[in-house]
């Protein structure tokens, strides 16, 4: 999964990089969005199951939609689950593949345009041809917020603007899918209005902190917020600050196949099976990277793992620099990391901000290379231009594609003294 582990193997402390690294390879693996429905969805006989709940398949005809960043694996493990009871289907993606039976529609991210709108219309459609008895699986990941849109009283290029906006002010995801909300036609749970099927069910992998009605902005999740106070503190104009849902009638079944926390789970047990105790922090990575690095280097115990989940943010203003929160996380814990300390921090979906990096790795000996290499560490995070710095010292950690998105992860580690 780590396309240059070998490298990010060979330089600085090399014998906790060769623990920590293979560690965080294997997770991605077992955290594959395909893995994930694998291991919860079943069918059993004529029965769809998924934990204690099930659906009666007989007579039903299955169709399948879904949008986000994990879809299409989501959609290949339930062909091979389901087969042929699948009649067809459509998936909106930023990645290119191809599965029988399902038009694959490759999207931008993470901003919609045309081509957005265009396909999200066609799903739409799409739904508004199956029969009452007809059961609809719709699959939702993180990403699904800008690959699945249909604005509302407002052209895409204005949505476009005022998501751009929120994104580069360190707004947080709750605060930017309330305001998506807000502007969609599709969004909480206004999908629902052109669903023609009786029967429902969402199958969900989480990247939100929290209650999930807000991934992907939430559109099988009827629901409306008071947005007023995100309008006046980001300067937002043209937003209603009450949405009308409409009329719904399809009901539909939302159930969450895995979340952060459980990424940070598997972390923890794979840790044991190495022989190191291991303890995890849900809902821990948040705020801004250069206030929240100092607490993990309080909390380390020499010996132990830390396993850190969440999604800080960055305020980049009108900065030009180029580099991502995982990335700058791991610049602001060289600066002080205790000796014989390494760390990796990466977005499970293999991409921090607008790079072709996951995160980065860094240790005890990085902030030396840094300087060794002339660069000025602290002006570079000034100008959020972590990327730069990462690979100028070959600590970009590159994974491509992971097919899975479940937030962000931090693995800290620091060794007993020899």
């Amino acid at each position: 999964m780590i396309k240059n582990l070998g490298e990010l193997c060979s330089h600085g402390r090399k014998e906790l990089r060769r623990m920590l690294l293979p560690l965080a390879d294997t997770l991605l693996e077992e955290i594959n969005a395909g893995n994930i429905v694998k291991e919860r969805v079943k069918l059993v006989g004529d029965s769809l199951q998924i934990g204690s709940q099930k659906w009666n398949l007989r007579r039903k005809r299955i169709f399948v939609v879904g949008f986000g960043k994990a879809s299409l694996p989501m959609a290949q493990s339930l062909r091979d689950i389901l087969g042929n009871r699948i009649i067809g289907g459509i998936i909106n993606t930023p990645f290119p593949g191809n599965l029988e039976g399902f038009k694959i529609n490759v999207l931008p991210h993470p901003l919609p345009d045309k081509r957005t709108v265009k396909a999200s219309r066609e799903i739409l459609e799409f739904v508004k041809k199956l029969k009452k008895n007809d059961l609809l699986i719709v699959l939702i990941s993180g990403g699904a917020s800008a690959l699945f849109e249909v604005p509302n009283n407002m052209s895409i290029g204005e949505e476009r603007r005022i998501v751009d906006k929120l994104l580069r002010s360190g707004a947080d995801i709750k605060e930017i899918n309330k305001i998506r909300i807000a502007i969609s036609a599709v969004k909480g749970g206004k999908f629902l209005r052109y669903v023609n099927s009786a029967h429902c069910i969402a199958l969900i992998i989480s990247d939100v902190l929290g209650p999930p009605q807000l991934v992907g902005s939430g559109p099988t999740y009827p629901q409306s917020y008071d947005i007023s106070e995100i309008v006046e503190k980001y300067g937002l104009q043209g937003i209603p600050s009450i949405q009308d849902m409409g009329s719904i009638s399809t009901e539909c079944t939302n159930v969450v196949l895995a979340d952060n926390t459980y990424a940070l789970k598997k972390g923890k047990i794979l840790a044991e099976k190495m022989g190191i105790p291991a303890r995890i922090f849900p809902h821990f990575l948040k705020g801004e990277p250069s206030q929240i690095y100092r607490h993990i280097l309080e909390m380390a115990e020499k010996g132990e793992l830390l396993l850190f989940g969440g999604e800080t943010t960055v305020n980049v203003g009108n900065s030009k620099g180029l580099g991502g929160r995982n990335q700058e996380f791991v610049l602001y814990l060289a600066r002080e990391a205790p000796k014989n300390s390494c760390f990796i921090c990466l977005g499970t979906d293999g991409i921090d901000g607008p790079t072709d990096a996951a995160g980065g790795i860094g240790d005890d000996l990085s902030l030396a290379r840094i300087k060794k290499e002339g660069v000025d560490i602290d002006k570079e995070l000034s100008h959020h231009n972590s990327y730069y710095v990462l690979k100028k010292i070959g600590d970009l950690v590159i994974t491509g594609y992971t097919g899975t998105n479940l937030a962000d992860i931090c693995i800290f580690y620091q060794a007993k003294a020899p």
